[in-house]
């Protein structure tokens, strides 16, 4: 199955989730991390899900699928165990053109949900086209493995570098160089041992010319704090 890699920006967009079972609840929590606003359409809901409704973090429209479901939404999932009902699905949703997924039955997707490792800002995904989840899961334990939880920090602190460095020197000849030397530092090492002289040493020597020690150690504390 061909593909076309893309990220979708749906934060605060309404996403509907066809079934509340151990499936739908992961596919929800997926689109809460995402930022969406989620819609459950089930006859019942697992425990998690039900808290989720009763927090009014997700909301909740007991019964069966109707078409009049989809009105207003941008993203739909399908995940409940017949295959009827997600057939179903998938047609009215692509009748309206709005994007539809549904569980293990990629031909009736368009779009496919790829594994994913996420680490704050960081996201990597895997995808198969299709052809064998099983791969995609095992390539994705290697990169949780590989990505520890350490970068979650270590891009929070290379986001706040750049936002500062860009306000003090915007269009700066040598600030791409400066990022690069950042990213190519042992800095994600430092934090993922917790070291936060190493750390504010690493910063110290590529920064020093741009930002003040002050704000250096600022943000060496804060990296190492919000990674422990």
């Amino acid at each position: 199955m061909k593909t076309y890699p893309i990220f979708v920006l749906i934060d605060g967009k309404p996403c509907l989730v066809v079934g509340g079972g151990a499936v739908g609840e992961r596919k929800v929590q997926d689109l809460l991390t995402a930022g969406a606003k989620v819609t459950v359409v089930s006859q019942a809901l697992t425990p998690t899900l039900a808290k989720l409704a009763s927090q009014g973090q997700i909301r909740y429209l007991e019964g069966g699928f109707t078409p009049k479901h989809l009105e207003g939404m941008v993203l739909v999932i399908g995940a409940t165990d017949d295959p009827r009902v997600n057939a179903r699905v998938s047609a009215e949703a692509q009748a309206r053109g709005i994007w539809v997924n549904i569980a293990d039955a990629p031909e009736l997707c368009t779009f496919i949900v790829p594994a994913q490792v996420r680490r704050g800002d960081l996201t990597v995904a895997i995808s198969t086209g299709g052809a064998s989840p099983a791969l995609a899961r095992r390539l994705r334990e290697d990169l949780e493995r590989r990505f520890g939880p350490e970068y979650g920090p270590y891009l929070a602190l290379l986001k706040e570098v750049r936002e500062r460095v860009l306000a003090a020197r915007r269009g700066h000849p040598d600030n791409a160089a400066l990022f690069l030397r950042l990213v190519d530092s042992p800095l994600q090492e430092a934090l993922a041992r917790h070291d936060r002289e190493e750390v504010s040493r690493i910063l110290v020597e590529i920064l020093e010319e741009v930002l003040p020690y002050a704000v250096l150690a600022e943000l060496a504390d804060k990296a190492v704090s919000s990674e422990q």
